[in-house]
């Protein structure tokens, strides 16, 4: 193989792999994700972790000891929950390689970001999947 050939496989291989914006908006928003996967769990571990300490306390009927008590366990249930999310999206990057080829048949599938997070920059479709029936609805419904 010569050098020329080399260079024409690697820019047919790049040109396949970036067919379209659903391919880079998946790719971007893995990428994302996934480095920031330890500032996710932190952050996610937080504010999940808190909302459920509040929920404990208010299903039980009792103070503040019990949302105290619980917010640890229900932090570190929820830091390692993001963090296997984040695995997810890194899991995914290597698949847009194969995900822009797929794209490529005219009835091939459509390629969007994965629904995990909702509302990040590579977000570009109005719609969310229900955590409860698993359908498509309306973003913020």
């Amino acid at each position: 193989m010569n050098a020329r050939k080399v260079l024409i496989s690697v820019f047919a291989l790049a040109a396949m792999t970036l067919t379209s914006c659903g391919t880079i908006n998946r790719a971007g928003k893995d990428l994302m994700l996934g480095v920031g996967t330890p500032i996710l769990m932190i952050y996610g571990g937080a504010t999940d972790g808190l909302q459920t300490a509040q929920s404990v306390r208010s299903g039980m009927g009792s103070g503040a000891a019990v949302q105290v008590a619980a917010f640890p366990f229900t932090f570190f249930y929820h830091a390692i929950e993001h963090g296997i999310y984040g695995m997810v999206h890194l899991v995914d990057l290597p698949l847009c390689l194969l995900y822009g080829p797929a794209e490529l048949h005219p009835q091939g599938p459509e390629i969007r970001p994965l629904d995990i997070y909702q509302g990040t920059w590579f977000d570009w479709d109005s719609k969310s999947t229900d955590a409860e029936s698993g359908e498509m609805v309306p973003a913020g419904n």
